[in-house]
């Protein structure tokens, strides 16, 4: 029908549009967050843009569901406000408009399990690496001109940054000068005992004991860097133990959002004729937020048994179905004093 193809491409040109508003305002508000971070030395200023890069499909994966309801509802609520006699003259039931819509929701669904369980997961991790790796020795990094504490009454360290190679590295215990390592150039790598910066062309001053320790290669160990190892959804599947099925939960929880929240917005922008397009569109809004909220809270839960970690993940999804179909009831429109369609 000639309503459904026009709803449908309404729809996706409303997602694409709220999709990139919303994303445009998280990406801003984590790249103020990010040079808050590199103004204190939490981060180094010259990696702001590649970590926002790294970060950008988790932050699309989280503002996609969001943009499915918001979207939904600013296309349906006035065709059911301004045309209801229309869509009731032409048989047009909420569940013919559902099944009118199964490959825009196909598509909507695909599209966040790619983001979801594919892309995000996987940019996500290395741009924890990268935060990871960085807070733990390259952001404190400053020129000559001031000392920045590594650890409380342990060392400072000052020296220029290269690209991935620092230069003119200057060690000094605590807020003493009676002990100090210095370093022509080091780099970070990984070795077999973890993260360290090494060290080339310096020496150790010890002036407590009376020596000075000139070396060609020094392995100083970075204790606070740790990452989490990515991990494939794939992999997660083939080794279904507690704690992987729990993170492929979290990887499908938005996409099954996407699913319930699809169907249930189409069902409540039905209201819309009776309670008009401003209400109907706000308390659409607020539910769907208070839903989503209630599906991501599931993400830090502590896994103890299978039941408990189904549970925990699908109770608000059941409930908001059984919801949507309540809503379709003749019985509960007819409580608000209209029949619908």
């Amino acid at each position: 029908m000639i309503i459904s193809r026009y709803i449908s491409k309404e729809i996706i040109v409303n997602i694409c549009w709220v999709s990139l508003v919303l994303f445009g305002l998280v990406l801003l508000s984590r790249f103020n967050i990010f040079l808050s971070q590199a103004e204190v030395g939490k981060i180094s200023a010259e990696n702001i843009l590649f970590a926002l890069v790294l970060f950008s499909p988790g932050l699309i994966n989280l503002v996609f569901p969001i943009s499915v309801f918001l979207a939904l509802g600013f296309v349906l609520t006035p065709i059911f406000k301004n045309h209801d006699t229309v869509l009731t003259a032409g048989s047009m039931t909420i569940g013919r408009l559902l099944f009118s819509q199964k490959y825009v929701l196909l598509a909507i669904f695909s599209m966040s399990i790619l983001l979801s369980a594919f892309v995000a997961p996987y940019f996500t991790s290395k741009g924890e690496d990268l935060l990871d790796k960085d807070n733990s020795f390259a952001s404190k990094i400053l020129a000559p001109n001031g000392l920045v504490s590594l650890q409380a009454d342990t060392f400072n360290v000052f020296g220029n940054k290269d690209n991935d190679v620092y230069r003119d590295l200057i060690f000094i215990n605590s807020q003493s000068i009676e002990t100090f390592i210095y370093g022509k150039t080091g780099v970070i790598e990984d070795t077999p005992a973890g993260v360290s910066l090494i060290l080339n062309d310096g020496f150790l001053f010890d002036n407590e004991r009376n020596v000075i320790s000139k070396f060609n290669t020094a392995d100083i160990p970075i204790d606070d860097y740790s990452s989490d190892e990515y991990i494939s959804t794939i992999a997660l599947f083939n080794n279904l133990t507690l704690d992987n099925l729990k993170e492929i939960f979290v990887r499908f929880t938005l996409p099954i959002f996407c699913v319930v929240s699809f169907i249930f917005s189409i069902v409540f922008s039905s209201y819309s004729a009776f309670f008009g397009r401003e209400k109907t569109y706000f308390f659409l809004a607020i539910f769907n937020i208070l839903y989503i909220l209630l599906a991501m809270s599931a993400f830090e839960v502590s896994v103890t048994n299978l039941e408990a970690l189904v549970f925990d993940f699908y109770w608000m999804h059941l409930m908001v179905l059984i919801l949507a179909l309540v809503l379709t009831s003749k019985k509960v429109k007819k409580g608000f004093g209209y029949e619908g369609i």
